[in-house]
């Protein structure tokens, strides 16, 4: 068997693993690295064509943003993955199953498991050709929102796992303590705060950690905020009832024609592409501040904020360590790990023979 590292090893980004066995092709993931001369993963045509599964792990452009490009160059196989990944997808592929539909084909049997990442996030086991492959895709079991099913005793030839964070050494609560003590310099005084979020994930685990701090804070958010927020209180797999109780009587206004004198406004549009985003996002900035939590890419709205001392990075704990890594692999027994999703792991091999 044969795993092809396509993107996401040595970079941020472009994530995309691609697995060869003596009768079967597939992919996990299948990300587009945002502001690349060459955005899509390194596969060829024969090996596309070939391909019969793409399993995706989670819903971010980072694992999915490369699948309309991949069914442009011949992709004519299933992607499969849990229902509240698809719904959340841009466009929809043109053939799809749920995981609690999907039937392993002869030679492979398949576990997976919720990853904490974002709602419909999944690490996944596979046995194939007598080899056992673990894929963790973005994992954390520190979330304060999203259930995890924590990997533990599997055995595997080869295990790829979420390092985004590599070498950080903050714990997650000191990482939520550093993030707090910048929005007290708004929230604490007054002032009005704008935090750019993924449509889904880390912005709904912001606004749990803020009203915790700030009880009386007033909220704002876009349409897909308040959307999230909705779900949240609604949703029965994805996230726990404790947390369901606490966000209970938190409420979302809709975005104000003018800044308010104080208030966190949620912009569901984490690099402010849009320019009506960036427009809402600076105006609030100049009046108060901006916090940018996730990975921000060169010549976006978002990396202009930061340039101009409008807004300023605070990594929240959405994914990995090293340390969190290294845990995790003593807690498994693992052949051989690739760490993925971090410039600081860099990979010199192209192919893993397992």
């Amino acid at each position: 068997m044969r795993i092809k590292l396509a993107g996401g090893v040595g970079e941020h980004g472009r994530n995309c693993f691609l697995v060869q066995g003596e009768h079967l092709s597939f992919l996990v993931d299948c990300g587009k690295m945002a502001g690349a001369d060459q955005p899509n993963p390194h596969l060829e045509l024969e090996e596309i064509h070939n391909l019969s599964y793409v399993f995706l792990t989670h819903s971010h452009a980072d694992h999915t943003g490369a699948l309309p490009w991949l069914e442009e160059q011949g992709f004519s196989g299933t992607v499969v993955t849990t229902s509240e990944t698809l719904s959340q997808l841009k466009q929809f592929p043109r053939q799809t199953v749920t995981l609690n539909e999907f039937v392993p084909p002869d030679g492979m049997t398949l576990k997976w498991g919720r990853s904490g990442h974002c709602a419909g996030s999944v690490w996944y086991h596979f046995q194939i050709d007598g080899r056992s492959l673990l894929f963790s895709g973005d994992y954390t079991e520190q979330s304060l929102i999203y259930r995890v099913d924590p990997i533990r005793n599997i055995m595997a030839d080869l295990a790829v796992l979420d390092s985004a964070y590599g070498h950080e050494p903050r714990s997650a609560t000191e990482m939520r303590q550093d993030f707090l003590k910048e929005a007290a310099k708004f929230c604490g005084l007054g002032r009005p705060l704008v935090l750019p979020v993924p449509k889904y994930g880390r912005g709904l685990e912001l606004a749990l950690l803020l009203h915790r701090a700030w009880p009386d804070l007033t909220f704002y958010g876009d349409t897909h905020f308040i959307g999230q927020l909705a779900w949240l209180q609604g949703d029965r797999n994805w996230s726990t009832t404790s947390v369901q109780n606490q966000m209970s009587n938190l409420t979302v206004k809709s975005i104000p024609e003018a800044v308010p004198k104080s208030g966190v406004l949620f912009l569901s549009n984490p690099q402010l592409r849009d320019p009506q985003d960036e427009r809402i996002a600076r105006l609030w900035a100049q009046q108060g501040g901006g916090i940018l939590t996730g990975n921000v890419e060169p010549e976006t709205g978002s990396f202009r904020l930061l340039q101009e001392g409008l807004g300023i990075f605070f990594r929240i704990p959405v994914h990995c360590t090293d340390r969190e890594r290294f845990a995790l692999e003593q807690e498994n027994f693992f052949q051989q790990v690739i760490p993925y999703h971090c410039e600081e792991h860099s990979q010199s091999l192209k192919w893993i023979i397992v």
